[in-house]
């Protein structure tokens, strides 16, 4: 479990290479940035990061900009995130 601000998702379908329909769902969320700086490299702050996640039906509930916590499936998939003054 990890707490993290939600702040967007997309899904859908699309076609694959073999011509199929193909469904996704992600969400993205906010984390620090990581790595190490150099002097060709810089960042700061954080930024969204996207995840797979198992389906729509895990942040129907959930509005952009709130604080969450996200579980990961052993695929690390989020599989459920609940609103963390819930949890």
């Amino acid at each position: 479990m990890e707490e993290k601000v939600f702040v967007g998702y997309g899904y859908g379908r699309f076609q694959n290479d073999s011509g199929q329909m193909q469904a996704y769902c992600n969400v993205f969320v906010l984390e620090p940035f990581s790595g190490s700086e150099n002097e060709d490299y810089h960042y700061g702050g954080q930024k969204a990061m996207k995840y797979g996640c198992t389906s729509p039906d895990i942040f129907k509930d959930i509005k952009p900009g709130t604080k969450v916590r996200c579980f990961f499936d052993s695929k690390k998939k989020i599989s459920y995130m609940v609103p963390a003054d819930k949890a």
